[in-house]
């Protein structure tokens, strides 16, 4: 061997692939060190406070996985001040790992993302140990992180798609091409009329109308302008069309000079006068986007109505972003099935906490006024006693002899980690005076009471949950109101929970007496989400699954009698669990 060519091997033996001056070594190594401490410092604090990641179904294990897989980056970390290679390999292991369990809650872009928090320094520790070592192994190190990131960023995915991803197959409505707006939802129906929110896709091109006519041909066509505001973009625009006959079947469309666009013509059925027979379909939790089946299935029950008891969308958005809100509503709007469901069938829909302002928010989520703003702005609804610029979503309306109280379960809410008793509330004092009135108001005008809840209401006291479990205080204040006023026409629509379930009212014994109040519960969801149990017991049982909704149907010939039976239904169709039963409460007419 020469004497250069045992130079040059000395060389790459003592200074590794890449050379680095000693003064810029020491950084790379300090540098590892302090970053790594501070990120373990830092995710320590978050899990111990906050929590881990968690997927919607909050299996047990995974929050033990996880403090596991921080635990490797830990010993990983302190192996490192010794054995910089193999300690690097250890953190580099333990932050992908990491990454992939955060798919549980969230993309895999941003869950790997997440990662590089101990990427870094274990890249660093890696950085500074090839100094010493030959250049294959320089590349069998980069080999191997780049395989790691490969695996890493598969496992995310399948872990997203199991726990957050389609639940089952996409609608078959095929998309609509954008013409005057992206998308169209109608609501707030009334016997003599209903509104009508779309984003324009070019707002600034024209006036746009909404042209309405009787499904039948039978009448003219009315022509009607639209309202001014609210919408600081310009995009939504909203028409409130008046003077219809109650019990009709409309059409309506959008026109722009003589321009009408026929792909997004939708339809109505103004309400019906005095004692009717309705159907109507709810359900609750879809992802953000979902296309799924699901939809086709409700629109082909050609509901009079469609609840959305809470969480539209998964965005979990928890600053005070208004674009960013618009945005998750856009998404699920445009998607093909949701708009051919919504250009055939009027919503009313609450929020819950994925759609209002992240998991588990209540009115101390930062959120809190982009939200109730974005709602007024999107959503067609029904008069807001709270106020027509912000507050709380609550609001009423009768179907023939049939009044629907529908809560805002988060706006108001208390933390639910505030210790249980009377200062603790779910609605707040002042939707919860306009609950009781509104109960009392239809106990005797009404033949049946449904309260539109988007929680579990039927759960043991629990401290810190998300249900009214850990509002018992004032579950019992409410039993009590409704058994000492007699209220024996009420039945409840939730979502929440993802699951079909059916009580009978038998479960239902919150009052002071235990005595009731008694009445059903109906839960329908997800929507498309994964399955999971929530509350309980259930008298009929309790289904989870994702691609799944409900069918309320009101049976009221005008007697003493109405009956009401709930379908609770997969994605196929098919009936999973229901339930009937009659009240003999009078009402009008």
């Amino acid at each position: 061997m020469s004497g250069s060519s045992g130079r040059h091997i000395w060389f790459l033996h003592t200074h590794g692939t890449l050379r680095l001056e000693d003064e810029v070594r020491l950084a790379v190594l300090w540098g590892a060190r302090g970053l790594g401490a501070f990120a373990l410092g830092v995710f320590f604090i978050l899990a111990s406070q906050q929590g881990v990641p968690r997927s919607v179904l909050q299996e047990q294990w995974e929050p033990t996985v996880q403090f596991a897989a921080l635990g490797i980056v830990a010993v990983g970390y302190g192996v490192a001040w010794r054995w910089e290679g193999i300690g690097g390999a250890i953190i580099l292991v333990g932050s992908v790992l990491l990454g992939v369990l955060a798919s549980l809650a969230f993309e895999p872009g941003v869950a790997l993302f997440g990662c590089l928090a101990f990427f870094v320094p274990g890249a660093l520790f890696i950085l500074y140990w090839q100094h010493h070592h030959r250049p294959v192994t320089l590349v069998g190190v980069i080999s191997f992180m780049l395989a790691l990131l490969a695996v890493g960023g598969v496992a995310a995915g399948k872990v997203y798609d199991r726990y957050a991803g389609p639940t089952h197959p996409n609608s078959t409505a095929e998309r609509i091409r954008v013409d005057l707006a992206e998308w169209i939802l109608s609501g707030a129906v009334t016997m003599e009329g209903f509104t009508v929110k779309a984003r324009l896709a070019d707002p600034g091109n024209g006036a746009v109308e909404l042209l309405v006519a009787p499904a039948d041909g039978t009448g003219g066509v009315k022509v009607v302008g639209a309202q001014a505001g609210p919408s600081p973009d310009g995009h939504v625009v909203t028409f409130r069309a008046e003077g219809l006959r109650p019990g009709t079947r409309y059409t309506y469309a959008l026109r722009r000079s003589e321009h009408i666009d026929e792909r997004r013509r939708g339809e109505v059925t103004t309400l019906p006068s005095g004692p009717s027979s309705f159907t109507l379909a709810f359900s609750s939790c879809a992802r953000v986007g979902s296309n799924g089946e699901v939809f086709d299935r409700i629109r082909e029950a050609d509901p009079l109505l469609y609840l959305i008891t809470g969480d539209f969308h998964y965005q979990n958005i928890s600053a005070n972003d208004p674009g960013a809100i618009r945005s998750a509503y856009d998404r699920s709007l445009a998607t093909p099935g949701q708009q051919a469901l919504y250009l055939q069938t009027p919503i009313v829909y609450t929020w819950d906490d994925h759609d209002f302002g992240g998991d588990g928010s209540d009115r101390t989520t930062p959120a809190r006024e982009a939200a109730q703003a974005v709602y007024r702005e999107y959503i067609p609804h029904y008069d807001l006693p709270a106020g027509a610029e912000s507050g709380p979503i609550y609001q009423a309306f009768t179907v023939g002899r049939v009044r629907f109280i529908v809560t805002d379960g988060r706006s108001e809410r208390d933390p639910a980690g505030d210790a249980d008793g009377i200062g603790k509330s779910m609605l707040g004092q002042v939707q919860k005076d306009w609950f009781k009135a509104e109960v009392l108001a239809a106990r005797e005008s009404a033949a049946l009471i449904v309260w539109v809840n988007s929680v579990p209401w039927i759960a043991q006291p629990e401290p810190g949950a998300d249900h009214w479990g850990a509002y018992a205080t004032e579950r019992q204040e409410l039993s009590d109101f409704l058994v000492a006023s007699g209220v024996d026409n009420l039945v409840m629509l939730s979502g929440d929970a993802h699951m079909l379930a059916a009580d009978d009212g038998s479960n239902n014994t919150f009052a002071s007496d235990g005595s009731g109040p008694g009445f059903p519960v109906f839960h329908a969801a997800a929507l498309d989400r994964p399955g999971g149990v929530k509350g309980g017991p259930y008298s009929e049982g309790a289904f989870p699954g994702g691609g799944q909704f409900g069918l309320l149907t009101i049976t009221d010939v005008g007697g003493l009698a109405v009956t009401v039976t709930f379908s609770g239904r997969d994605w196929e169709g098919t009936e999973v669990v229901g339930y009937s039963f009659t009240t003999s409460r009078r009402g009008p007419g």
